[in-house]
């Protein structure tokens, strides 16, 4: 009898201890879920608070809103499009090209950047 005891403990503590290792694996994914649904509760909470205010659709944000999507490069739009055979010089933006022409001018030596930087606009100084 009391071998039987000492295997029943014995097996319940693999059992557990194999279900505590599972759970601590997947505790960072669960942790993660909630910030995620905290992070969107927040949101919501904000977005139903300006509702009720009527500032949801302030004229202000949409203008900024505007003015960041429509810049270059705004909202992870690509400046350049990505390369494709038989593509020429004509798919970059004109300030590309225009660095396009004076390199395929320039001597085929290494030269720094700062050597062609005035005649593209866009100077040597750091932006």
């Amino acid at each position: 009898m009391l071998a039987d005891v000492l295997v029943w403990v014995m097996q319940r503590r693999v059992v557990l201890a194999d279900r505590a290792e599972r759970l601590r694996k997947e505790l960072p994914e669960v942790d993660a879920e909630v910030a995620r649904l905290e992070a969107a509760e927040v949101v919501f909470g904000q977005f139903v608070d300006a509702e009720r205010s009527g500032k949801a659709d302030a004229p202000a944000m949409a203008e900024e809103f505007e003015r960041v999507t429509t810049s270059p490069g705004a909202g992870g739009l690509l400046l350049v499009p990505h390369r494709e055979d038989g593509m020429d010089q004509g798919a970059l933006p004109s300030d590309y090209q225009a660095i396009m022409k004076i390199m395929a001018a320039a001597d085929s030596r290494p030269e720094p950047a700062v050597t062609h930087g005035p005649p593209t606009g866009v100077g040597d100084s750091m932006r």
